[in-house]
């Protein structure tokens, strides 16, 4: 077994002790700037879902590694990009604007495909991230979202704020729990959107005491930027 291959392994008894063994997790594996070569050990390991934060290099990925790998793009999503998603991803976590999704949704119509997003909100209020931010802009986002027949909305993402400390995080995670909850019920897709996209390396765990559904995590798994193995 490879040194990544453990540090999977390791990673998720971590997981699997902090949800308190749910079973509705989806471990993202973060492998931006990452070789193809150390994606396949953790494929062959079992690790399935890969998350990417540009296009281009999930484009380049994807062609040299197993067609059962599950694409997620979890990184800003720029117009131009948009028509290169259809065929790469299964699910877009960055969802927060609607000339993005109607372009998006136009891509999948083109090529008979129905795609998973999620609305990413700005919950920490920083800047320098993106993400809805009132409740206001995201019912106008979501009501807008659900005139897209090849676009299905499972759920919401956000991020934690690393400038604050774990108790301020979890009030983030809790926040965006109780939103998807209204909102789902509001937009009648209770049994649908059911995803919550947070929680990284640095508080995974606090988010899965959230109800985090997916984490999207890098260097607990691939290791520091330095480490090739």
């Amino acid at each position: 077994m490879t040194a990544i291959q453990n540090r999977l392994f390791a990673f998720l008894d971590r997981v699997k002790i902090a949800s308190n063994g749910r079973d509705n997790i989806k471990l993202i594996a973060v492998s931006k700037t990452k070789p193809s070569k150390m994606i396949q050990e953790l494929f062959e390991a079992g690790q399935v879902h890969f998350g990417e934060n540009r296009v281009q290099e999930a484009r380049d990925k994807a062609p040299v590694l197993p067609d059962t790998i599950d694409w997620h793009m979890i990184g800003p999503l720029q117009n131009n990009k948009v028509k290169y998603c259809p065929s790469i991803f299964s699910t877009i976590h960055t969802i927060h604007r609607s000339d993005t999704a109607s372009l998006l949704n136009q891509q999948c119509a083109a090529v008979y495909k129905r795609m998973d997003i999620l609305v990413q909100m700005n919950l920490s209020g920083e800047e320098t991230k993106s993400g809805v931010q009132t409740l206001d802009q995201l019912h106008a986002l979501t009501d807008e979202l659900m005139q897209f027949d090849h676009l299905r909305l499972i759920g919401m993402m956000t991020m934690g704020d690393p400038h604050v400390g774990d108790f301020e995080n979890q009030k983030i995670f809790a926040n965006l729990r109780e939103i998807t909850l209204k909102e789902s019920e509001r937009l009648g897709l209770k049994n649908q959107m059911v995803e919550l996209s947070m929680g990284m390396t640095s508080d995974f765990e606090i988010a899965l005491k959230e109800g985090a559904t997916m984490i999207r995590v890098g260097s607990a798994i691939f290791g520091e930027r330095n480490q090739t193995t």
